[in-house]
């Protein structure tokens, strides 16, 4: 290897720039504040949330809690004599509705039946969150008298020549010949006549009615053979047709 020049002065080689311990410290506690505000508002925001919902479970706890003490506070008053019992009174049904949000023990009518919750719920009766309380029932329905070119259905009642009849199924068929028809009622017997009831009192003599009109004179019609009476009110009366007594006239006196 050849001798360096001794004149030669060797370059410091590059060094990577050195920050300040200060300064890292600074930037790193600045991305450590920024990391915890945004975990701390999110865990703010659950906590809020959390106790919001607990705080209304306590308050319908505490309404409960109220209710059952002060139904407690009055069977011990109906105990000691203070007050009669309340009449009873059976729970209000409202209709359900999708849009409702419904607490344990609320009755509901829905679909022809009842239900009762058996917990809060949002979902529709029939679920394992209600309890069937009475499920529509399958009841007659009047259809007045039959009509051959009426469709009927099952349970229809009709009625037909002073008997009525059930329709056994839907689309029966003619009454009552196709069979699917069930008779519920048939027309009786004539009764025997009873006996003639005793003759009622004798009403009061109306007063006099107008005398009738009378014949004053005649009206004759020469071209076509009639007489018209002309009554004593000024009407006229129906015309006599004669032209066929004097064609009867002539005749038998011709002979």
């Amino acid at each position: 290897m050849p001798p360096r020049n001794a004149n030669i002065t060797e370059l410091p080689k590059p060094q990577p720039p050195r920050r300040d311990t200060t300064t890292v410290a600074n930037d790193w506690d600045r991305w450590l504040r920024g990391h915890f505000d945004i975990e701390f508002h999110k865990l703010h925001r659950a906590l809020g949330q959390l106790l919001a919902e607990e705080r209304q479970k306590l308050e319908r706890k505490t309404s409960e809690f109220e209710l059952k003490i002060a139904k407690l506070s009055g069977a011990v008053d109906v105990l000691r004599g203070a007050q009669p019992p309340p009449p009873a009174k059976f729970p209000t049904v409202k209709a359900w509705s999708e849009d409702m949000i419904y607490h344990e023990g609320e009755i509901v009518a829905f679909d022809g039946g009842t239900y009762q919750a058996q917990r809060d719920t949002a979902c529709a009766p029939g679920t394992r969150d209600w309890i069937c309380l009475a499920l529509a029932g399958a009841g007659f329905t009047v259809r007045g008298t039959y009509d051959g070119n009426e469709a009927y259905k099952h349970l229809d009642v009709v009625m037909i020549n002073g008997s009525s009849f059930v329709a056994l199924k839907d689309n029966p068929g003619l009454c009552p010949d196709s069979g699917d028809w069930h008779l519920l009622a048939s027309r009786g017997s004539r009764g025997q006549r009873g006996a003639e009831g005793a003759r009622g009192l004798m009403g009061l003599r109306g007063e006099r009615g107008a005398a009738a009109p009378t014949i004053q004179s005649w009206l004759l019609d020469r071209a076509r053979y009639t007489a018209t009476p002309i009554m004593s009110d000024g009407s006229r009366g129906s015309s006599l047709e004669l032209r066929a007594l004097f064609e009867q006239f002539f005749a038998e006196t011709e002979r």
